[in-house]
């Protein structure tokens, strides 16, 4: 009988069945080859592999739609809140970028409601006159906020598109 080969004794031991009287080295690189080929498959899906490039979304460039009802509250900051109403309930419709809002001011024997009427600037700004009244504010991303100033109560307010309050 030949001497086996010089090997690696681990190797050998692994690949030869002293019993049996056979090898299994057949079977070994078979195995052997399927986990290193597993093991390759593998690293492709590994935690250390980067994500694929993605590309990033150009963010929508000009003005954003701003039509749409507005609700809300106004806060009285001037005036008695006997004549004028301590929170009010505030409602407008904004049509292509544009609104009128009606101030009533029951109060005021000269003049018992102002109209406001306004364009909102790309920027979202609106400012409109009235004599020394005023109303100004801004509309961004569906908030609406601002400060209306009639001849005897003074208001902030606060909106959003579809609120209801």
């Amino acid at each position: 009988r030949r001497p086996a080969p010089r090997r690696n004794p681990l190797l050998y031991a692994a690949c030869f069945d002293k019993a049996a009287g056979m090898t299994r080295t057949r079977n070994f690189n078979a195995a052997l080859l399927a986990s290193i080929m597993a093991a390759a498959i593998g690293a492709g899906c590994s935690k250390d592999t980067p994500p694929p490039m993605s590309y990033p979304i150009a963010p929508i460039s000009g003005p954003q739609p701003v039509d749409g009802t507005y609700g809300g509250l106004m806060q009285l900051i001037r005036g008695d809140a006997i004549n004028c109403g301590n929170t009010n309930e505030f409602r407008l419709q904004v049509t292509n970028q544009s609104f009128t809002f009606k101030l009533a001011q029951p109060q005021v024997d000269w003049k018992p409601q102002i109209l406001f009427t306004a364009s909102i600037a790309p920027d979202g700004s609106f400012n409109a006159q009235s004599g020394t009244s005023y109303m100004r504010g801004t509309l961004k991303d569906g908030h609406m906020q601002g400060r209306i100033s009639g001849d005897s109560c003074g208001f902030t307010f606060d909106a959003d598109r579809n609120g209801n309050w």
